[in-house]
Order: C-alpha cells, then sequence, then structure tokens
C-alpha cells in the first residue's frame, strides 16, 4: 500500500468534527463532478454575457442582469478551481495531511474564488429584487430614481462588496479561529474561515433569495390585482412572473442544501461524505445553466442576438417591455380612472 493511500484508508475511519471525510473514490468524484459543471457553466454564462456585450440595447437594458452573468460566470471559474485544486491535492496524497485554517485561506487558491462566486450573485440578485420592489410599490419613485446612472452605482457598488467580503474573510482567520488545525486539505468555506464568518456567508446567500422570491411574490399579487382592475390581460408577461417564481422557490432549496451541509459540518451537528458535499455544492452551479436556459426561453431579444450572431435571419418584432415598466403604466392608469371617477 503507497503512503498516500494509507493516509486514506485511516482517514476512512476517523473524521475530526468540523471537518470533511476523505474517502479516494469520493473526492475523485467530487472533483470531477466540479470540473464538469463549471466547465458547461463557464460555457453558458460566457454565451450570454457574449449576448449582452454585442448589443447596445440590450447593455444598457439588462445592464444588472449582465454583470449578474459576469458575477456567476466568476462562480463557475470556483468551480473549476476548486476541483482542480482538490484534485491536486488528492492525487499527490497530501488531502489527508492536517493544515490550519490560515493556511487554507492564504496559501490556497480557490477559498477566494468560493466566496466571491457565491456571495456576488447574491448581491445582484438583492439589487434586482430592489428594483423590482420599488417598481411595483412606488411607481413614481422608480422612474426618478432608477436611471442609467443609478444602475451604474449599483454595478460599482459589486467590486466593493468584493474587496469588503474577502478583507472580512481574512481577518476572521488571524486571531485563535486561524489557529485552529483541520484534518484534511478540502480547504472550503467552513474550513478556511472563522465559524462567524462562515454562517454568515451561508445565510447570506439563502437570505437574498427568500427576498428575491417574496418581492417577485409581490410583483405577481399586484399584477393580478391590476389585471382585476384594468379588466387586462398581461398574457406571456404573467408566465414570466410564474416562472421567475418558480426559479426563486427552487434556489432557495438548491442553495439551501449546501448550507445546511455546510454548517452542519462547522458546528460539529454531523459529519458527511464527499459525495453528500460534492452533490449538494454544485446545485448553485446547475442552477446558473437552468438560468440560461430559461433567459433564452422568455427573452426574444436574447434570442433574436444570438440568430444574428450566427447569421441566421429573423423576423423582426417589437422591442419586449419589461414586466416591471408594464406593472407601473397600470398602477398610474389605474390611479388616473380613480381620480376620474
Amino acid at each position: 500500500m503507497t503512503k498516500h493511500n494509507a493516509e486514506f484508508a485511516m482517514t476512512d475511519h476517523h473524521n475530526d468534527m468540523g471537518d470533511f471525510q476523505v474517502d479516494y473514490g469520493q473526492t475523485l468524484f467530487m472533483c470531477i463532478l466540479y470540473l464538469s459543471i463549471g466547465s458547461v457553466s463557464i460555457f453558458c454564462s460566457l454565451t450570454t454575457i457574449t449576448l449582452y456585450l454585442t448589443n447596445r440595447d440590450l447593455r444598457r437594458k439588462y445592464i444588472l442582469y449582465l454583470v449578474l452573468d459576469c458575477c456567476e460566470l466568476l462562480d463557475a471559474i470556483s468551480y473549476v478551481l476548486l476541483g482542480t485544486g482538490r484534485g491536486h491535492e488528492l492525487l499527490t496524497g497530501v488531502m489527508a495531511v492536517p493544515i490550519t485554517v490560515r493556511a487554507c485561506f492564504f496559501t490556497k487558491y480557490w477559498p477566494q474564488s468560493l466566496i466571491l462566486g457565491t456571495q456576488l450573485p447574491s448581491i445582484c440578485t438583492l439589487f434586482l429584487s430592489f428594483e423590482r420592489i420599488l417598481a411595483v410599490v412606488r411607481p413614481a419613485v422608480y422612474k426618478r430614481m432608477c436611471t442609467q446612472n443609478f444602475k451604474y452605482c449599483f454595478v460599482a457598488m459589486v467590486p466593493v462588496w468584493a474587496v469588503l467580503t474577502l478583507v472580512a474573510a481574512g481577518v476572521s482567520v488571524i486571531g485563535e479561529d486561524g489557529d485552529r488545525v483541520v484534518g484534511t486539505r478540502h480547504c472550503a468555506i467552513i474550513t478556511s474561515t472563522s465559524r462567524w464568518y462562515a454562517t454568515f456567508h451561508f445565510i447570506f446567500i439563502v437570505l437574498t433569495y427568500v427576498i428575491a422570491f417574496f418581492s417577485t411574490l409581490v410583483v405577481w399579487a399586484t399584477r393580478r390585482v391590476m389585471t382585476t382592475l384594468t379588466k387586462s390581460k398581461y398574457g406571456s408577461q404573467d408566465d414570466k412572473l410564474g416562472m421567475i417564481l418558480a426559479m426563486s422557490g427552487t434556489s432557495i432549496i438548491l442553495l439551501a442544501s449546501p448550507a445546511v451541509v455546510m454548517l452542519t459540518i462547522r458546528w460539529d451537528i454531523t459529519g458527511w461524505g464527499d459525495i453528500e458535499v460534492a452533490i449538494t455544492y454544485a446545485m448553485p452551479g446547475f442552477l446558473s445553466v437552468v438560468n440560461t436556459i430559461i433567459s433564452f426561453r422568455f427573452r426574444k431579444e436574447l434570442r433574436s442576438q444570438f440568430y444574428n450572431l450566427i447569421g441566421k435571419q429573423v423576423k423582426s418584432h417589437k422591442p419586449e417591455q419589461s414586466m416591471f415598466t408594464r406593472t407601473t403604466m397600470t398602477t398610474r392608469r389605474t390611479t388616473m380612472i380613480h381620480h376620474l371617477s
């Protein structure tokens, strides 16, 4: 038996609480899964980013979605870095060699990308939720505030958040938390940062998608009321809202799964094998692929730009109107009817 196989054999029967288990086959599966989902997600993100960047109107109209796709691209890259890094540790036989939390954060190249790859899309989702609620609850304020420059300010806040959260993560391992020795070199977020930071990280991510779900629910309910009052019908726009609601609800479940797994490990509640960790932590990557498919399905402008790039002629159509803009117009029209009656 080789040295590194002996290490894996020993760790198969013992696992320190607050850390991961190591099994050669399971960990290898984890690395392959992350590399695969990361590669597919990179392709999907680059496709939508290219479509936005090659059309001026799309860039302006969907600037926040463009930034969201860029953040999801970073998330996809983090999967590749994670699979490559852990794979190297596994194949060189050092995966089961103990390491401090501080060394994980400052000497490995994937913990930082894991943090940014999940937090930055959440920040963008939070911004979109704010825009969504404001457009429905305060349409006049939305029209006055949400100018293109205001959206650029939102965009500028994304890299600011990236710097602040990485600084906070680094500071969290300077003290006693950084001296903690973990038994494996998975160097996940829970074994690369302090307990308080890891807890904040996963709760924050799930919370942003909960907010996104309820903001969409507010839009959907408001549109239903407006439809009843004006005796009008929005057709495909209602289908879009229903799809966004479904996706937001699914996002909560898929993102809550890795959060539960990671936090139960970090708080010494239970242990999980690499198979369970791999499948649950890959969920956000699968979600980005599904979101790309949804974007193509429900945004005619995006499909039209894709056809233009590949040289396929399509029939011209009127530009799509934002569902939030239409809700705002309906609110103003209902107010006018109320004053005239």
